[in-house]
């Protein structure tokens, strides 16, 4: 039976190993993801009540458990509610009586458990210490199943305890392996987004902004190029400083931030020259979206280190047209964006080479 329980142990150390790596994959179908690690984890589940060991003829004992304790370090919640579900009724398929009830009620008492855990701000940033307190949280639930539903009994005492004692360093080298993972996938990502972010705004830099223009060709028919300068950016580095100037900036990116969507993407691609891409919409519609913003921006109050306010304007060029032509049209942007500085600045420009034009 040792060996069995061993060998369970090994099984859930490999299934949570897979798991937990759907669950550091970077994907926008966030919910998609949840419900199919949710589904994962309660296969996993079901397996390992399948290959439970029946000691004595007094209980059958498994590791069920253990998936819940790798769903709740990632602070989950649909996941483990819906793989707590499809545990319990894999186990009510067994029928419906009085173990069977225990160990449902215990499935959900531990996820209640790991859910009000969540809310201890001092284990937030501790990742050992959280992911101890989940073990001995769990470990302890489903200790106390096992004895009820074993009958209360000396044999049950003992069952329940093996399975605390195997299951336990178990789930302590999972969390160990999961904040391993957890602070490997977290890296990568700062470093990621480091590589790709320009300090001063927060917005992609010029790095950022070519590869974007590779993944708008392949999602969007269409798109729009606007770029962007600060019209006489020298004058208020050499007026008001460096460091004012920076501020500028940065308070130029918010409203950019303000007057676009979400999923346009917005870089700054020189010192104050800053490039939109617009995917899906019209040569009216976004001639609107830039003149919002070179409005927005003339009218806007800009504060200076020491408070002192004032304006600037920007002049904008802009190309609109399919997407396979995406690279002509920052050309073709850029080039609108001089027309614009040399009829006078504070203006918006746009290509018509209906080559290029939708």
């Amino acid at each position: 039976m040792f060996i069995s329980l061993i060998a369970n142990s090994c099984i859930s150390f490999t299934g949570i190993y897979f798991i937990s790596k759907i669950l550091n994959l970077d994907t926008k179908y966030e919910h998609v993801q949840n419900i199919l690690i949710g589904v994962l984890s309660g296969l996993l589940g079901i397996f390992l009540i399948t290959q439970g060991v029946v000691f004595d003829d007094v209980v059958k004992i498994d590791f069920r458990f253990l998936v819940l304790i790798l769903l709740g370090f990632y602070r989950l919640v649909s996941p483990l509610i819906i793989a707590a579900t499809i545990i319990s009724i894999y186990r009510f398929s067994y029928g419906i009586d009085f173990p069977s009830i225990v160990a449902c009620i215990a499935i959900f008492t531990i996820v209640i458990g790991i859910i009000l855990t969540y809310n201890i701000v001092s284990l937030e940033k501790r990742l050992y210490q959280f992911g101890l307190t989940l073990n001995v949280l769990t470990c302890l639930i489903a200790w106390g199943a096992i004895y009820i539903s074993g009958g209360l009994n000396e044999y049950a005492a003992t069952a329940a305890s093996l399975v605390a004692i195997i299951s336990f360093p178990v789930g302590l080298l999972i969390t160990v392996l999961n904040i391993d993972l957890y602070l490997i996938h977290h890296r990568v990502k700062e470093y990621k987004i480091s590589a790709e972010t320009d300090h001063l705004t927060g917005l992609a830099n010029r790095r950022a902004w070519e590869m974007q223009m590779k993944k708008v060709k392949e999602h969007y028919a269409t798109c729009n190029v606007l770029i962007i300068d600060i019209d006489y950016f020298k004058q208020i580095n050499d007026q008001y400083g460096h460091a004012n100037g920076d501020e500028i900036l940065k308070q130029f990116a918010e409203l950019l931030h303000r007057e676009t969507r979400d999923h346009d993407i917005k870089a700054r691609i020189g010192g104050e020259e800053f490039g939109i891409l617009i995917p899906m919409l019209s040569q009216v519609e976004v001639i609107k979206v830039a003149e919002r913003i070179r409005s927005s921006i003339s009218k806007h109050e800009f504060e200076l280190l020491d408070q002192q306010k004032i304006h600037i304007s920007v002049s904008i060029g802009i190309a609109n047209g399919k997407s396979e032509h995406l690279r002509e049209m920052v050309h073709l942007a850029d080039d609108c964006l001089y027309q614009a500085k040399n009829s006078g600045r504070n203006r918006t420009y746009i290509h018509e080479n209906v080559e290029y034009v939708q």
